[in-house]
């Protein structure tokens, strides 16, 4: 049975680990939950995010990971304003700005060095 209360992770491999891990680390600014490295074919980091976590692993050398398809994340940020300055001033790639929908939300959604959407959200404080 699924643990109500136990972790959630979004977990791939990454083309190039370095490019992504500075991405979730320094773009994002995302706090590192843990990370390890035993060799060249065992790396990985994993992030805080919300209430969940997305793990980076390095690929196994020789190997060439496929573009993650079909998913997307969604991330509740504090003051959407402030998150898209953010986004801006750090040259992260944009791919849609921020957008009210009828359900509450704003929302902007950025794509990582690996391709993967990632919309973050904020309920519309008017």
């Amino acid at each position: 049975m699924v643990l109500p209360k136990g972790q959630f992770r979004f977990l791939f491999t990454a083309k190039n680990y370095a490019d992504s891990v500075a991405f979730y680390r320094d773009g994002l600014g995302l706090a590192i939950d843990h990370d390890w490295d035993f060799g060249p074919a065992d790396r990985g980091t994993v992030f805080i995010a919300g209430a969940g976590m997305i793990e980076v692993l390095a690929p196994v050398p020789g190997t060439k990971p496929e573009k993650p398809a079909g998913g997307s994340l969604l991330i509740e940020v504090e003051n959407m304003l402030d998150f898209h300055q953010m986004c801006l001033d750090r040259g992260l790639k944009i791919v849609q700005e921020p957008t009210d929908y009828p359900w509450g939300h704003r929302i902007i959604r950025l794509q990582d060095p690996d391709g993967i959407i990632l919309s973050f959200f904020a309920p519309i404080q008017d």
